[in-house]
C-alpha cells in the first residue's frame, strides 16, 4: 500500500523508472492479444516523456490512455473486475503489468477537485452478470458500486 508522500507526484525520482515499468507493462499486455507493434508504438511514445517532470508524463498519460487503442479497453475491462471475488485472480494478474501505468494516470500532480451534482453519460460494455449486480444495486438505496476504470464521460 502506497502512502500519499510516497506517489510520483511527491518522489520525483521515481517517475523515470515507473514510466519504463509502463512501458514494458503495456509492451507486455501487447504480445497477449496480438497488438505488440501498436503497443511498442505507445510505449515509446511515453518514454519519450520519461525524463519530464510529473505533469508532463501525467498529461501524457491521459492522452494515451485516451487513444482508440487496446490499452483503454485492456484497463478498463480489467479495472471493471477489481472488488469482484470470482475474478480477483484475472485482475490480481494485471498488476505487474498495468499497474505503473495506472499509477501514473492515477496521480494527479493538479490534485484537482473533483466536481459533482452533474450528470454525465459513459456507454460500457458489460456482461450479463454485471448488469444484474448493478439491477440489484439500484433496488437498494443502501447498496453501493462504482466502475474501477478510468473513464472518459460526456454530459449531453
Amino acid at each position: 500500500k502506497l502512502e500519499p508522500d510516497e506517489l510520483p507526484s511527491k518522489k520525483p525520482e521515481m517517475i523515470s523508472m515507473l514510466v519504463d515499468k509502463a512501458a514494458e507493462g503495456i509492451i507486455t499486455e501487447g504480445k497477449y492479444i496480438r497488438k505488440e507493434e501498436e503497443a511498442k508504438e505507445l510505449a515509446n511514445m511515453l518514454k519519450e516523456k520519461k525524463n519530464q517532470g510529473i505533469e508532463e508524463v501525467w498529461e501524457y498519460c491521459a492522452y494515451i490512455y485516451s487513444l482508440e487503442s487496446f490499452l483503454y479497453k485492456t484497463l478498463n475491462a480489467t479495472m471493471r473486475l477489481v472488488g469482484d471475488k470470482d475474478h480477483e485472480h484475472v485482475w490480481r494478474s494485471k498488476v505487474r503489468t498495468l499497474g505503473p501505468f495506472c499509477l501514473l494516470l492515477w496521480d494527479d500532480p493538479f490534485n484537482t477537485k473533483a466536481k459533482t451534482g452533474m450528470i454525465i453519460y459513459r456507454g460500457a460494455t458489460l456482461n450479463d452478470e454485471q448488469i444484474a449486480k448493478y439491477k440489484e444495486m439500484a433496488k437498494d438505496s443502501s447498496m453501493y458500486g462504482s466502475f474501477q476504470a478510468f473513464t472518459s464521460c460526456s454530459r449531453n
